[in-house]
């Protein structure tokens, strides 16, 4: 019974928790972030062992590489909502980077 009740209140409180609506980065920059973490979400590593990941648009990772992006982009949002976009920027761009490498 708890369970369900704390399944509850997560549905309804965590789409009010901060996230990159809040991120006080430039629109630009911002945009990139929101582009990044769909296809960053889009990776399920959720096996241990796991090798392969596959993204929504058919892009092949490593289980590693996919968690690596993920805590990048956990850092990014962080720079950006401390108002610190000169270091979100470096961050992003090494995500980016990865992620050009294996777009098909």
């Amino acid at each position: 019974m708890a369970r369900r009740n704390l399944a509850a209140v997560l549905i309804l409180v965590l789409p009010i928790l901060p996230g990159h609506a809040d991120a006080r980065c430039s629109r630009t920059l911002t945009d990139s972030i929101i582009r990044a973490e769909r296809l960053v979400d889009s990776l399920r590593p959720e096996k241990g062992g796991q090798a392969r990941v596959f993204a929504y648009d058919g892009s092949e990772y490593t289980a590693g590489e996919a968690l690596w992006m993920k805590g990048k982009l956990r850092a990014v949002l962080a720079e950006c909502n401390r108002d610190d976009e000169t270091h979100a920027l470096p961050e992003l761009t090494e995500v980016l980077t990865l992620v050009r490498a294996h777009h098909r």
